[in-house]
């Protein structure tokens, strides 16, 4: 049995960690406000840079710009920061 739960700790840590590294959500009225901030256009890397800590994770299609659905996902998700 004790064995079981090390195995399941063990197993549940990465989950543990990646919660950890992801924000809290923002409201839909902090998502528009960050994006107007960011300049309310498709986000290339340089402008996103301040408002989402991994490019790739948001930029969902890999197309190189986070356009504003990506970026609401990203709001949801806790991915970007006000």
């Amino acid at each position: 049995m004790r064995m079981s739960l090390v195995i399941l700790s063990l197993a549940a840590f990465p989950l543990v960690a990646a919660a950890a590294d992801s924000g809290a959500a923002l409201t839909d009225d902090q998502c528009a406000a960050a994006w107007q901030k960011a300049g309310g256009a498709d986000l290339t890397p340089d402008k996103a840079a301040p408002f989402i800590k991994d490019f790739k994770q948001v930029d969902v299609d890999q197309n190189g710009a986070i356009n504003w659905e990506e970026f609401k996902a990203g709001c949801k998700n806790g991915l970007v920061s006000g």
